[in-house]
């Protein structure tokens, strides 16, 4: 289903950092993802595995992600450039797009660590700021399964510091009264984000993995806030808000 993004969402998107569409994809368009994804992501716990069990903030028994799935499976290319995307980010980021990153991220069950609360500028700054992220459920994300906290309005604070974790970078403390809200989303249905949205997702306690497919786009031409250099490679999705085939 192509969303079609109200004013109020985008007044939400504007004021709060974040909003859910709902039921943009049907269960079973996400278990075939999924399955699609989970080949990628087998043959990625093996080189964890491989490794000693660890790749960076990777936790091959705790939480996972496989990167680049878009540019390594011409299936998923053509799923990160349906209409339904073209539509939810030239709306929110006017019309020329790319696609800046996608991975899966998969909490495995029983966990014992949350993901700690960072904005995703945090881990490499861009320009322009902020890009727009899309945490798509694989299958329902639940606060018992470790479903996303944001906190409302955090993005209005540009990029703050962010410190070094065992578990990745972090830019709120965990032991802060204001743990913001926390976001359930159903199978087809996304969390919609700035990039500099402050979030975090919650420890896994179900008997299943959570499963969460993680798309980033970004305004055409895209920076590294530090170097300047322009970020190539990048997928395009829409040039003038057409679609870019």
């Amino acid at each position: 289903m192509v969303p079609n993004i109200s004013d109020e969402q985008m007044r939400q998107l504007d004021e709060q950092g974040f909003f859910v569409l709902e039921n943009v994809f049907t269960p079973g368009e996400m278990d075939g993802l999924a399955e699609r994804i989970e080949a990628h992501q087998r043959r990625h716990e093996e080189a964890i595995a491989a490794k000693g069990g660890t790749d960076g903030i990777s936790r091959a028994e705790e939480i996972t992600f496989t990167s680049h799935l878009a540019e390594s499976d011409e299936a998923i290319r053509a799923f990160v450039q349906r209409p339904e995307f073209v539509a939810i980010a030239t709306r929110v980021l006017g019309g020329d797009v790319d696609l800046y990153w996608n991975q899966s991220v998969f909490k495995m069950p029983e966990g014992e660590k949350e993901f700690p609360w960072h904005q995703d500028d945090g881990y490499t700054p861009v320009t322009p700021s902020p890009y727009l992220t899309l945490w798509l459920a694989l299958n329902d994300a639940t606060p018992e399964n470790g479903c996303i906290s944001v906190l409302p309005g955090s993005h209005k604070k540009g990029l703050v510091p962010h410190e070094g974790t065992p578990i990745g970078l972090a830019c709120h403390p965990a032991d802060d009264p204001d743990q913001g809200v926390q976001v359930p989303v159903k199978a087809g249905s996304m969390a919609v984000f700035y990039s500099l949205t402050m979030h975090k997702s919650g420890v896994n306690r179900s008997k299943g993995p959570r499963k969460a497919y993680i798309i980033q786009y970004s305004k055409a031409g895209l920076r590294n806030a530090v170097s300047g250099e322009v970020l190539t490679g990048k997928v395009p999705l829409a040039r003038e808000g057409m679609p870019v085939t």
